[in-house]
């Protein structure tokens, strides 16, 4: 017992003796640099987020980014950038260094394609490929027979699909994938309204967050939560029909229309659809129909339109335009990519191609071997700036295809696609169509 009671004495005055000599490991901080490009051309990726938790940083013009005050230790890195498959890295940041760490994006080729019906549903079409080749999804029981409008992918398994409203059934249109079109859900029933209206554009800023806008009323809706339910955000007192939306950062959002008064006009919301206010474009007359709008980084608007409308563009957020193309035919679709590249699809099998923001282009007929007179109803392209497909109907709207290209829209071929059909609307993921 004494023996006992003498080890367990020396033993807390030797623990005494050192514990003021104790120091609690104190954390070191370091930084991170690299660059990222892309897997197909090499070339440095500007503009994508690198993610440390709830903070990021942006690559520039050359690819490159920095991160400074990093904690040290094994930290995990996310690269993130629209139309690109994302990366995840762990990185061991040493006490007072600089780690490096370069990355390659894979870019996602996967796209949709949508219009009218055959063999008694709406045609939705599947590209893995960008564009070279397609094939058919859906069936009867899933599809109603509808004319479908509008395509917007939002990655490789999740898409939704608009269209015109399902007189049959009652409802709304609004479809939705989630597993890379093997099966596809109407949303529209969650849209409470007197009656099932017709989308005519449909834009997600992500996989929870969407908007539509209604041809035959003067409806904006959205959803927050993956089309569990959508709900009316706006009625606008002056709209008759919507055509078209852009949002950017999923917070800013422009719809365009024609007015009671017959003249185009732009609708803006500052805050995700809560607030309105009109945006009156004074250089398109009562004759002009807006058909398109999309949003470039700034942001720079354009709009596209009928007749002698061309393509005006916006450098203030939408509250003045001017005239940025001139053109003989109706010009129906819009796709941009970065800060210069501008696709324009028109009638008479006219597209204007650009790598300056519209100030010149070069007038390209990509249905030459097929449909030369018919009606350029889309465009889209993947962030690559290169790769790409457009859509063109007949006089008559029931019949069409699709060409793709390789070379950023100046040659193009046609696609391999199971049937001939009057196709309203192509988008690849990343787009903004």
């Amino acid at each position: 017992m004494r023996k006992t009671v003498y080890i367990l004495v020396v033993f807390l005055a030797v623990a005494a003796v050192s514990l003021p000599g104790c120091k609690k490991p104190t954390a070191g901080w370091g930084s991170l640099s690299g660059h990222v490009t892309s897997s197909v051309s090499g070339e440095p990726m500007e503009g994508v987020s690198v993610l440390y938790g709830d903070s990021a940083v942006l690559t520039d013009a050359a690819g490159a980014y920095f991160y400074k005050n990093l904690p040290d230790g094994l930290q995990g890195f996310r690269y993130r950038m629209d139309g690109y498959y994302p990366v995840m890295k762990q990185v061991n940041i040493t006490a007072g260094g600089e780690a490096v760490c370069d990355v390659v994006m894979d870019i996602i080729t996967a796209g949709w394609a949508a219009g009218t019906g055959d063999s008694g549903y709406g045609t939705i079409l599947y590209s893995p490929d960008a564009g070279q080749s397609w094939v058919r999804q859906g069936s009867p029981s899933m599809i109603p027979d509808v004319r479908l409008k509008d395509v917007f992918a939002v990655n490789d398994q999740i898409c939704w699909i608009a269209g015109e409203a399902d007189t049959l059934r009652g409802t709304t249109v609004i479809l939705y994938t989630k597993d890379g079109g093997a099966t596809w859900s109407n949303q529209g029933s969650s849209l409470r309204t007197s009656r099932p209206v017709s989308i005519a554009a449909i834009v997600a800023h992500d996989k929870d967050t969407a908007w539509a806008v209604t041809s035959d009323t003067c409806m904006v809706i959205k959803t927050v939560n993956g089309g569990g339910s959508w709900s009316v955000c706006r009625e606008s007192p002056s709209v008759v029909s919507y055509s078209a939306l852009a949002v950017a950062d999923g917070r800013n959002v422009w719809c365009c229309g024609q007015a009671a008064d017959g003249n185009a006009v732009v609708e803006y919301s500052p805050d995700g659809g809560t607030t309105w206010s009109e945006m009156p474009v004074g250089t398109a007359s009562s004759s002009q129909r807006p058909t398109d709008i999309y949003a470039a980084p700034g942001p720079v608007l354009y709009l596209s339109g009928t007749g002698p409308m061309g393509v005006l563009r916006s450098v203030d957020g939408g509250w003045t335009w001017e005239q940025a193309l001139s053109s003989d035919v109706d010009v129906n679709a819009l796709d941009a990519c970065f800060d210069n590249y501008v696709w324009a699809a028109g009638s008479d099998g006219v597209m204007y191609v650009s790598a300056d923001c519209l100030a010149t282009s070069d007038e390209i007929h990509p249905a030459d071997g097929g449909y030369s007179s018919g009606t350029l109803s889309s465009v889209a392209f993947l962030r690559d700036a290169l790769r790409g497909a457009c859509s063109v109907m007949s006089s008559t709207g029931e019949s069409g295809t699709i060409y793709y290209t390789v070379d950023g829209g100046l040659s193009w071929n046609q696609s391999s696609v199971p049937f001939e059909f009057g196709v309203e609307s192509v988008d690849f993921v990343g787009g903004s169509n």
